[in-house]
């Protein structure tokens, strides 16, 4: 017996196969045998009609030689002899004739009537042949007369009994070739009914073949696939019907015996899922950071405590509604707005930290937003953590307040100190010598950068507390780069270093304080000079772009290595393995360089390679004089 879905196949297609090859087989032989018969047919007594035809013109010839040989007397002995013999020739020439065609009637397949005529005609032939021969005999003696005369009592009778028996044999063979139409008809008939019976039981074979097949294969996987679907629809509960031994019965049996299993697996863990589900739960509720988390067509999946508590809303009814409705924070809705159009999974945001009043306390909250997305791409949520960093902005402002204080009480005893290191240098209580004035002046110098330092402290306390005070004033870019770098050409030439100023003319005002902007360049430019070796060269190029001013500073020094390019702007860090670094420097200048620009909607970066140099750059927005001014301490 046969099991298995393909030798099922196998076997129902071999017999179609099989079956196909012997009804062609038969068609093809019956129609080869109706072209052989009709062919046979038609050659044979083609050739007896054709043989009777030219019969009857040879003798037709013979006589017409015959009886214009008896005509008589020529003009001459000699012109008569030659005609003379040219019909005595064409006699002989016709009587061959006459004997090939006789010779081919008689080697064609005869009719029953064929036989006695054929001996007829050829003892006819010879009759007619022994009195012709004695018609020439009188011609060639001149008796013309008497040769005419013989012809018509003699040799025409028996000429014109010749040639009805030749027309008789032509009748027989043209006779035979009708009535072998109606039989050429009747055989292609009953070929072409046997061809088609014979296609006729191929067809209904073949559908009855399909039919099996289909009730053997087709409608189990049928019935097999839709329980698969209902048993994906999570009714694991139900059983496969197993109704045959082949590949389907063991799939049913195999299948049966993974859902068993799965329902088992699912009665048994479904208590500890719900379990760990509730413990999930309460984890992220208890977590003192905000958690929002939207699906793909912004409507609400969870929030925990601290956003309900932050916006007013309560947690379970915040569940299914728009994000608009339950967060109504426009910065908030924006960060994730933004996230759902981008790509990436982890989104860097340009907001460093939201700052809310609730309930007269002041709380920050720093943003971070994931995207979910599947495996082709496809965004199905977005999670919203906002950490609480309301304690560290609190250390944070008390850092600097302390900053601002120890800087602001530093200046005092620094101010006295360098008065008195002045009054020392000035020689003004008494001649010094030589190692005494080497002491002044390396005190002098220690002053200098203690001087630098507060001033750096307290003006970074400032602009983190925000009592800065900024002036609105519109400026010429290409100008305050000119008198920022004009004091500093002194240093560049007792260094032997290259300073290249390439400012684009024609550039926008900038509204920003002059004073702050001309820091920024001069901090840059003179860390440049300071990390460049002698025979170097400093290149300060401005442009506009489209993010608005923008100011490049490009040296050949010996760049910065990868693993501080991301934190060089932050505070107190400085890059120990480049040779140069100015005694008693604490990293400030960077830092508060880009809380300058910060301060103005700029950016501030740095590109460098190692032993290739480095290029710092920034962007300042161009302010029209109705936009609002910068606002100190602010951090975007």
């Amino acid at each position: 017996m046969i099991k298995t879905i393909r030798a099922r196949i196998v076997w129902t297609f071999a017999v179609l196969v099989v079956l196909n090859l012997t009804s062609s087989y038969w068609a093809i032989y019956n129609f080869y045998g109706i072209a052989t018969g009709v062919s046979t047919i038609i050659r044979e007594n083609y050739q007896s009609v054709l043989a009777a035809e030219n019969m009857m013109k040879s003798l037709e010839r013979q006589d017409n030689a015959l009886l214009v040989a008896s005509e008589g007397e020529m003009p001459s002995a000699d012109s008569s002899l030659t005609e003379n013999r040219d019909l005595f020739t064409k006699w002989t020439e016709n009587r061959d004739l006459f004997f090939y065609w006789y010779d081919q009637a008689v080697r064609s397949v005869a009719l029953p009537a064929q036989e006695p005529l054929r001996d007829s005609i050829q003892a006819s032939y010879r009759q007619y042949t022994l009195l012709g021969d004695s018609m020439s005999a009188r011609i060639k003696q001149g008796a013309f007369e008497g040769a005419k005369d013989y012809y018509y009592q003699r040799v025409r009778p028996v000429s014109d009994q010749l040639r009805d028996l030749c027309f008789r044999l032509f009748e027989i063979n043209q006779t035979g070739l009708s009535n072998a139409i109606p039989q050429t008809h009747s055989l292609a008939n009953k070929t072409a009914f046997a061809s088609m019976m014979a296609s006729i039981v191929g067809l209904i074979l073949s559908i009855l073949a399909t039919a099996w097949l289909i009730r053997s294969f087709i409608t189990p996987a049928e019935r097999l696939t839709d329980r698969v679907k209902q048993i994906g629809a999570g009714k694991i509960d139900l059983k496969i019907d197993v109704l045959s031994d082949d590949e389907i019965g063991q799939l049913s049996r195999e299948f049966n015996k993974m859902t068993e299993r799965l329902r088992q697996y699912d009665e048994m863990n479904i208590d500890k899922m719900l379990s760990e589900k509730r413990k999930s739960e309460v984890i992220v509720d208890s977590i003192t950071d905000g958690l929002i988390m939207v699906d793909a067509g912004m409507q609400v999946i969870h929030v925990n405590k601290v956003i309900a508590d932050l916006f007013g809303v309560d947690e379970m009814s915040a569940i299914g509604k728009p994000l608009q409705d339950v967060v109504p924070d426009a910065r908030v809705l924006g960060l994730i707005t933004r996230a759902s159009g981008s790509r990436t999974t982890d989104q860097e945001q340009s907001i460093t930290f939201l700052q809310f009043e609730r309930q007269g306390k002041t709380l920050y909250f720093r943003p971070k937003l994931t995207t979910l997305r599947d495996r082709e791409g496809s965004l199905y949520g977005i999670l919203a953590l906002l950490q609480d960093i309301t304690q560290f902005k609190e250390l944070d402002q008390m850092k600097s307040e302390f900053i601002a204080t120890v800087s602001h009480e530093f200046r005092t005893p620094v101010t006295s100190i360098n008065m008195s290191v002045d009054i020392l240098n000035q020689e003004i209580l008494g001649p010094l010598t030589t190692r005494q004035k080497e002491l002044v002046t390396s005190a002098k110098e220690d002053c200098h950068r203690l001087t630098k330092l507060a001033r750096e402290l307290l003006q970074l306390a400032k602009m983190e507390s925000g009592r800065i005070q900024l002036r609105e004033e519109e400026l010429q870019f290409k100008e305050v780069i000119e008198s920022s770098l004009k004091p500093l050409q002194i240093q560049f030439q007792e260094k032997n270093v290259q300073l290249v100023p390439d400012v684009q003319h024609d550039l926008p005002p900038l509204r920003a304080d002059e004073q702050q902007i001309s820091w920024v360049i001069t901090n840059l430019v003179t860390n440049a000079l300071k990390y460049t070796p002698a025979g170097g060269t400093v290149t300060v190029r401005g442009r506009q772009d489209d993010g608005g001013l923008r100011l490049e500073v490009q040296d050949t020094g010996v760049g910065i290595p990868q693993e501080f390019l991301t934190r060089i702007f932050d505070k107190f860090v400085q890059v120990k393995q480049m040779s140069g670094t100015t005694p008693g420097s604490v990293g400030l200048g960077l830092a508060i360089a880009r809380e300058i620009v910060h301060m103005y909607g700029g950016r501030i970066w740095v590109e460098s390679e190692v032993g290739k140099g480095s290029t710092f750059s920034f962007v300042l927005p161009v302010r029209s004089t109705h936009m609002p001014a910068p606002v100190p301490g602010a951090t975007t």
